[in-house]
C-alpha cells in the first residue's frame, strides 16, 4: 500500500516502538528475555507527491527513555520480574549499556527508500552510542501503519551487552527493535 502525501509526525502516540532483549549464558535459565518500551521519540515521515521513494523518514529517540514493560518467556509475556528487578534493569540499561549522559539520542536518516510489495526497504544512516552505520530494513505499510522489526549488533555501535555473574549470565550480541506506528 503506497502512502498518502503529507508531512507526518509521530511519537509515543501513534503507537509502539520496542526493544527485545534475548539471555544466553551458564546461567541463562535464571534470566528473562526482555521486552522494553522507547518511551520518548519521534519520526518525521515525508511523502511526496511523486511518492514515498522520493521522501524521507527520520527518527529521533531519548536515549533515557527506555522502559522495561515485562520479561518474555518463548515470546509469550510473563510477570516475573518484580519492581526491584525492573528499577535495577533500567539502572543497568542507563549506567553499563547506553550511558545516555554522553550520548543523549538515537538517530536515524533514511538515504534511500524503495517501494516493494507490501512496504518499503528503508536504507539509512543509524547513530548509536557515538557510532553511525548504514543500516537497511523493511517497512509493511498495510493497513494505515508503518510496521516492521530491525535487527542490530550492539557490538557494532561499541556497545557491550550487558553481563553478570562473572559472565556466567549475559545479553546477547543481538537486539531487535519492532515498531507499529500509526498514521491516522
Amino acid at each position: 500500500m503506497s502512502l498518502k502525501a503529507g508531512s507526518y509526525c509521530l511519537d509515543t502516540n501513534s503507537g509502539n516502538l520496542n526493544v527485545y532483549t534475548f539471555k544466553e549464558g551458564l546461567l541463562s535459565k535464571l534470566a528473562h528475555d526482555l521486552l522494553i518500551d522507547i518511551t520518548k521519540f519521534k519520526v518525521n515521515l515525508e511523502v511526496p507527491e511523486a511518492g514515498f521513494a522520493s521522501g524521507s523518514l527520520v527518527l529521533e529517540i531519548q536515549a533515557n527513555s527506555l522502559k522495561v514493560i515485562c520479561a518474555l518467556k518463548d515470546g509469550e509475556r510473563t510477570d516475573a520480574l518484580k519492581e526491584k528487578d525492573i528499577a535495577d534493569i533500567e539502572k543497568d540499561m542507563g549506567a553499563k549499556v547506553l550511558h545516555p549522559d554522553k550520548y543523549p539520542t538515537v538517530n536515524f536518516r533514511s538515504k534511500s527508500i524503495q517501494e516493494k510489495e507490501g512496504g518499503y526497504k528503508i536504507n539509512g544512516d543509524l547513530s548509536l552510542h557515538g557510532v553511525t552505520k548504514s543500516i537497511d530494513f523493511d517497512i509493511d505499510t498495510s493497513g494505515g501503519s508503518l510496521k516492521g522489526m530491525i535487527t542490530l549488533l550492539q557490538k557494532d555501535y561499541g556497545i557491550k551487552p550487558f553481563k553478570a555473574m562473572m559472565g556466567t549470565l549475559k545479553i546477547k550480541n543481538e537486539i531487535n527493535i519492532g515498531f507499529d506506528l500509526s498514521l491516522s
